[in-house]
């Protein structure tokens, strides 16, 4: 089959692309001696995950337990749960899925370790527990060295647990390099002050896990670091670029459209709307569009319906017919992949692989 055999909308994987973001992320791991999981959110598919693990992966990362439960069933058994895991419900399918593999979670409060904690006791599960800091995108995380250090000595207390360090997510540093590098100040000085507490309290840390796509190859550069999770650099995606962290050739996934319409003088409407590419806005520059059409980036994906996708050719130097395939970048691709029940694996223009996306709407 080939590329222009495919329904439309489709997603599609650039192979040869792809292997060379997972090759280059591994050799800057290895050469910083830092461990690699990789947060598998942003494709969901266990055959992905088990080709970041060939390439030097130390585990995987999840958001949520179901996620987690996709990979185990399909034999990947090292696994960090980067979300706080809350209620009776979810600690014990968090217990059950410990006695099956080696897991660890993330959390930033007391009541979410005792939960833990007590789901863990009743099977005779060890859970490995990372505090995890707000270092300034202020969404989960303790904010002060002290209660850092108040929420790890109870955690190394619960029956159940186990506490192995600290883990954030620099959120805020999707910016340009340079601003990256102002904030990243800030976010140092707050890990090795935690750092020192935990020292100070005799309170050992194995494991300081730092994320994103946006900071992955400066992970050497924070303070104690030796894991890195970033998700997106398996594909990349506009954003991405629009930070500098990926040019064009670096964007592994795109989705496949059609042009069903050019009836309206300066437009071009599209088969990729809400539904296939998300409404995930585009967060560098002037923030406009929801995609880049990837051999003209003179046209302005500049509105979605649930089913159309409204391209604005004024400014397009090239002719636009109906029935023409364009391959369009998203601006985010974890939530692109996540409407999908099927990516293509291509190599030129022929599809040489499907995966199916089994942890898509895995959302508990």
């Amino acid at each position: 089959m080939f590329v222009a055999d495919l329904e439309t909308p489709s997603v599609v994987v650039d192979l040869d692309v792809m292997e060379r973001n997972l090759s280059r992320m591994a050799d800057y791991c290895r050469s910083n001696n830092l461990r690699l999981r990789p947060h598998t959110k942003s494709h969901k598919v266990p055959a992905l995950a088990k080709r970041q693990l060939a390439h030097g992966a130390h585990g995987i990362t999840v958001a949520k337990i179901g996620e987690a439960e996709v990979m185990l069933d399909a034999g990947i058994t090292d696994i960090l749960i980067a979300y706080p895991i809350v209620g009776t419900a979810k600690a014990e399918k968090l217990a059950d899925l410990a006695t099956r593999a080696n897991v660890t979670v993330a959390l930033d409060s007391v009541e979410a370790a005792q939960s833990i904690s007590a789901a863990a006791n009743k099977t005779n599960a060890r859970v490995s527990v990372l505090v995890e800091l707000d270092v300034g995108f202020h969404r989960c995380g303790v904010a002060d060295e002290d209660e850092v250090m108040n929420l790890a000595r109870k955690v190394a207390d619960l029956p159940g647990l186990e506490f192995k360090g600290l883990m954030f997510f620099p959120g805020h540093l999707q910016v340009l390099e340079k601003e990256r590098a102002e904030l990243r100040a800030a976010v140092n000085d707050f890990l090795e002050r935690s750092l020192a507490k935990l020292h100070a309290a005799d309170l050992p840390v194995t494991i300081v896990s730092g994320g994103s796509t946006p900071t992955a190859r400066e992970g050497h550069l924070f303070s104690g670091v030796n894991e890195i999770r970033p998700g997106m650099y398996i594909f990349n995606d506009r954003n991405m670029m629009g930070i500098g962290i990926a040019s064009v050739e670096d964007c592994a996934l795109s989705v496949v459209t059609t042009v069903v319409s050019t009836s309206v003088a300066g437009r071009a409407i599209v088969d990729a709307g809400s539904k296939t590419l998300s409404s995930d806005r585009h967060l560098a520059g002037d923030g406009k569009g929801f995609g880049m059409v990837k051999t003209d980036p003179d046209a302005e994906l500049e509105q979605l319906s649930e089913e159309h996708g409204h391209l604005n050719i004024s400014k397009s130097s090239r002719e636009y017919r109906v029935g023409e395939q364009l391959a369009i970048i998203p601006n985010h691709v974890c939530s692109t992949v996540n409407m999908h029940n099927q990516i293509y694996g291509v190599r030129g223009e022929r599809v040489e692989t499907v995966w199916e996306v089994t942890g898509r709407g895995k959302v508990q």
